[in-house]
């Protein structure tokens, strides 16, 4: 697979996640107001590793970077969440947990099989999204306590 398409995926993937943030900013508007910042830092947040990742795109980074078959499989399950519809703040962050679980094994993964420069982004970003996870849980406990 080329790497390129493997990214375009990422992309849209940090998309959903933003979007699912900037939900969790409305649910806490009007039921839990003191999450609402939260939910606005994670939604800048992944704004900026959609913005990473398009810039690697654009200047052409990652052009001809292809990745093996077994690599592929790896990968592969972590790339395809579905665009999620939470009906309630504990629902959205329950999702929310599961996609940085896969975001950050996706750029774990990424970090091991590149090398240099990229291999850093990935890593630096698989360790923003175990924050992500961290903060979400605190959220969690909050909601659900």
């Amino acid at each position: 697979m080329d790497a390129g398409k493997l990214i375009e995926k990422v992309i849209w993937q940090e998309n959903e996640l933003y979007n699912l943030y900037k939900l969790g900013e409305t649910f806490a508007l009007f039921e839990r107001p003191e999450l609402r910042d939260d939910f606005f830092q994670l939604a800048e947040e992944e704004l900026r590793h959609r913005k990473t990742l398009e810039s690697l795109l654009s200047e052409g980074t990652i052009k001809g970077l292809l990745l093996d078959y077994m690599e592929e499989l790896e990968l592969e399950p972590m790339v395809h969440d579905d665009r999620a519809n939470p009906e309630s703040l504990e629902e959205l962050v329950v999702e929310a947990l599961i996609r940085e679980k896969h975001a950050y094994e996706l750029y774990t993964k990424l970090s091991n099989l590149l090398e240099g420069s990229l291999s850093q982004i990935f890593r630096m970003m698989a360790g923003e999204e175990l924050k992500h996870a961290y903060r979400l849980r605190i959220i969690y406990e909050k909601i659900d306590g």
